[in-house]
């Protein structure tokens, strides 16, 4: 009987370590698959120069705390259409990093650069190369979601006329969308806007880039929308459509200020190049 016993202990233990040999083997020649199996791949980015994706900060970025390297996070604020059959996800999340925080020497203004260089959709990380076309506040953005002259009791919010960060009206859902001129520009749909980008006068924010002048998503900004809304002593200095190419630049006037969670952002696209 120990006998018996014996050898089936010498048989587990050989079958054993022919298991830790054969699992030892697969991560050697495999360890790629066995580190990033639940990653999801870094695709090169399929997107359009000069879409516009609209975002809300995740997290509060106080400048006396913050440091280079930093990640920061931001979700897509409405549907982005990207093809006539495709989207990206309202909620899809889009990441990137502090690349840099710069005290001025006299301590008269802080500048804080940022960089957003991947966005998560379709199960996917897609590398991108944006700049900062404006920036608006979280007050900002519940007044353009305020209707103007208010709506009746159990009528849904987006059947309100409503006025965007910038001043276009937006009529309602499915209704037109008119800039301070009048002039038609888009048209309201659930959760935001579809409009065709204007170039924003005395300014460097551009219209449509290559003549692509397709309807895009400006959430609750107008077709014209750039530069600051609503952040009393902040500025764009940056904006990464020049070089430095995708580093965008937010001047501080003061040292103790933050960039709050819930801040509005549109990104736009570049050409790395």
């Amino acid at each position: 009987m120990y006998l018996v016993n014996r050898n089936f202990r010498v048989s587990h233990r050989s079958t054993a370590f022919l298991m830790a040999v054969t699992a030892l083997a697969y991560a050697i020649v495999f360890p790629a698959t066995m580190a990033t199996a639940s990653m999801p791949a870094v695709a090169y980015s399929p997107l359009p120069v000069g879409l516009i994706l609209p975002v809300t900060t995740d997290q509060s970025i106080s400048l006396d705390q913050a440091h280079e390297g930093q990640p920061i996070e931001a979700r897509i604020a409405q549907d982005v259409p990207i093809a006539s059959h495709d989207k990206i996800p309202r909620k899809s999340s889009v990441t990137g990093s502090i690349v840099s925080i710069v005290k001025s020497a006299d301590g008269s203004y802080v500048d804080l650069s940022l960089r957003f260089d991947k966005i998560e959709y379709h199960k996917q990380m897609i590398s991108m190369v944006t700049s900062l076309r404006a920036v608006a506040s979280y007050e900002a953005v519940r007044h353009a979601q305020i209707p103007l002259t208010g709506a009746d009791t159990g009528t849904p919010t987006g059947w309100a006329d409503t006025t965007q960060i910038g001043g276009d009206i937006r009529y309602g859902d499915g209704g037109q969308v008119r800039d301070l001129h009048r002039h038609v520009v888009g048209k309201g749909v659930f959760g935001g806007v579809l409009v065709h980008v204007r170039a924003a006068p005395d300014s460097d924010c551009e219209g449509p880039i290559n003549g692509d002048d397709r309807l895009q998503a400006m959430w609750v900004f107008s077709s014209d929308a750039c530069g600051v809304y609503d952040l009393p002593e902040v500025h764009i200095t940056h904006s990464g459509r020049t070089a430095p190419i995708a580093v965008m630049t937010l001047r501080f006037e003061k040292a103790s200020m933050k960039l709050d969670a819930a801040t509005a952002l549109l990104l736009r696209v570049v050409s790395p190049n």
